[in-house]
């Protein structure tokens, strides 16, 4: 009998597959931000202008190397941790945060959330592990009405010094597999009992890809938002269930 049911969150509970979109929407406010201001004489913040441009074609330029496969995702967003949250006020960037998940809230996956909350009501510990801010998952998920989903999400966090921002960490990046193994096998965060026949995990991307060999055949699941290349290569390696629509993941969990 299946214990625990676990999943990413972008590009499989919401439809974006990067951060990209929400950082973009911090940047376009801090923007705005400085316009008014040099519209109400603040002549200085003509420098946020600049520096704003700048990194905008940075993380452009390491975006375009990231779907390459030259660099990892967590060197996308050097520059934006460093260069757009860094000294923002926390209460700023949580602010927009709110925001994005009030326009966003449709962009989640109720195919994929019902059938989770249906598990979890029956009794089945459920989690969410991404690179993902934490705050902009739990945010979004209120907004779209299903803040009790999930036990737990293990997400990156962002890091202040008092009322201010330092940046997002990245310490999942790339080790989803490690931070998995590590928080629910042997921390044991979800209780006792978790192995790798009672666990299932959705996810969508080859940094969901190395917790399928931590997990008996048949217990990864690709979610709808996967490209169909991947869809076939992961129930090809590893027995993954490939639901084919809200029913039929539903029926799984309940079989499980």
């Amino acid at each position: 009998m299946i214990h625990a049911i676990f999943s990413d969150w972008n590009g499989t509970l919401f439809e974006y597959p990067t951060a990209e979109p929400e950082n973009r929407k911090i940047a376009y406010s801090i923007r705005n931000d400085a316009k008014n201001a040099v519209l109400r004489g603040k002549f200085w913040r003509v420098a946020d202008f600049a520096k704003l441009l700048k990194t905008k074609k940075e993380v452009e330029k390491r975006l375009k190397q990231y779907h390459d496969g030259n660099i990892h995702l967590w060197k996308v967003y050097e520059p934006f941790n460093e260069k757009i949250l860094k000294g923002r006020p926390v209460t700023f960037i949580n602010s927009v945060i709110d925001e994005f998940a009030r326009e966003n809230a449709d962009k989640v996956d109720g195919r994929i959330i019902r059938p989770i909350k249906n598990a979890h009501s029956d009794g089945k510990k459920t989690g969410i592990l991404s690179v993902s801010y934490d705050y902009v998952i739990s945010r979004t998920l209120e907004e779209a009405g299903f803040p009790d989903a999930f036990d737990v999400i293990v997400s990156n966090i962002l890091k202040t010094d008092g009322d201010k921002a330092i940046g997002l960490t990245f310490d999942i990046y790339g080790r989803k597999k490690e931070v998995f193994e590590k928080e629910f096998f042997r921390n044991k965060m979800l209780g006792e009992g978790l192995t790798k026949d009672n666990v299932l995990y959705l996810g969508d991307s080859e940094d969901d890809e190395p917790i399928a060999d931590l997990l008996a055949p048949g217990n990864f699941i690709v979610p709808f938002f996967a490209t169909d290349e991947f869809k076939q290569e992961l129930a090809s390696k590893y027995e993954a269930f490939v639901p084919e629509d809200e029913s039929d993941l539903d029926n799984y969990f309940k079989k499980r």
